[in-house]
């Protein structure tokens, strides 16, 4: 394949749809397993849609019908109002892989870029996330394929997210415990670039448009990515935008 990318790809995909989000993940796993990329950070918005990690508890989600996903974790909400990094990286260090080290730079991560827009944010002591005066403004949730990541970390950067947690049980917590920040999104954007830069590699900032045609020229016979929902009688599943 030609190579379309002129540095490790940091790319705004703006409002992109769960399904496509997923598919276009797995299309940058392939093009850094096979070394067109060291690494890519994609920044986008989901619509409304519900998602459920490798640790379901259908207490928690009542009604709901979520997409099923290979990452971590139990139930969550993406929709306007978050913004959702998916950072396609090495998930080993000098060599080692160590998943846990690895989820805990990623939070350290969005955390410093927080700080740099003047939020004051930490990892959760005794439950999962990114926390800011004992809210919860972001969850993280990973997968990883042969030692490259994808999924990621989502933050909660306007109110109208909030009203998407009030149907669930997020991770198992009271949805009263979920928050936001107002942070300027593309303030957030410039931020995060800079710290996973200097935490994983230079990344450097490209259209949307010459990163889809770069993935463009990997194979177009890939295996769909997409798993069946949870089966739930009555439920509803938010998951709006059209497969294909």
């Amino acid at each position: 394949m030609e190579n379309h990318f002129i540095s490790n790809p940091a790319v705004d995909l703006g409002p992109t749809g769960y399904d496509e989000a997923l598919r276009i993940q797995k299309k940058a796993v392939l093009a850094v397993k096979r070394g067109y990329i060291d690494r890519a950070l994609l920044f986008l918005e989901h619509p409304p849609v519900y998602t459920v990690g490798r640790k379901p508890v259908p207490e928690n989600y009542i009604g709901i019908i979520p997409v099923a996903t290979e990452r971590g974790g139990d139930i969550t909400y993406h929709g306007p109002g978050q913004l959702v990094i998916y950072p396609i990286l090495d998930v080993r260090t000098d060599g080692r892989r160590d998943i846990r080290a690895f989820v805990n730079r990623i939070m350290e991560a969005a955390i410093g870029a927080l700080s740099t827009c003047g939020v004051s944010a930490e990892k959760g002591e005794n439950e999962p996330g990114i926390w800011c005066n004992g809210m919860k403004i972001g969850s993280v949730g990973i997968a990883v394929d042969e030692n490259v990541s994808y999924h990621g970390v989502s933050i909660n950067i306007s109110k109208s997210v909030l009203d998407g947690f009030s149907r669930i049980r997020p991770c198992g917590m009271d949805p009263s415990v979920m928050s936001f920040v107002q942070v300027e999104r593309n303030r957030l954007i410039e931020a995060l670039i800079s710290v996973f830069s200097g935490k994983f590699g230079l990344f450097g900032k490209i259209p949307r448009e010459e990163f889809l045609e770069g993935l463009s020229g990997l194979p177009s016979n890939l295996p769909d990515p997409l798993r069946d929902s949870f089966p739930q009688v009555g439920g509803e599943r938010l998951h709006k935008e059209e497969r294909g």
